[in-house]
């Protein structure tokens, strides 16, 4: 009964430790795309774009609209330029 639980609890705890990895590392990747779009200081939409093209989403972003979806943080645009920026979840 014990060693059952002890499996258990092992088991839980490695589940929880990569789901909180996989959050730290989208947070991460959020930070780094904030920090490449500010030392730009253009904050147009298409100045942004070419900041993002190495981020692992890029080919899934739809630059025709007026808000992009990084990993938790949604750009929102008005008229061609960032004017907000909201967290998603």
């Amino acid at each position: 009964m014990i060693s059952g639980f002890s499996i258990y609890s092992i088991i839980d705890q490695g589940i929880t430790i990569t789901y909180m990895r996989d959050g730290y590392e989208n947070t991460e990747n959020d930070l780094n795309s904030f920090i490449l779009i500010t030392n730009a200081k253009d904050f147009k939409k298409e100045s942004i774009r070419e900041n993002l093209k190495s981020h692992r989403f890029y080919d899934m972003m739809d630059f025709t609209k007026d808000s992009i979806g990084l990993e938790r943080v949604i750009l929102i645009f008005e008229n061609d330029t960032l004017k907000r920026i909201e967290k998603q979840w």
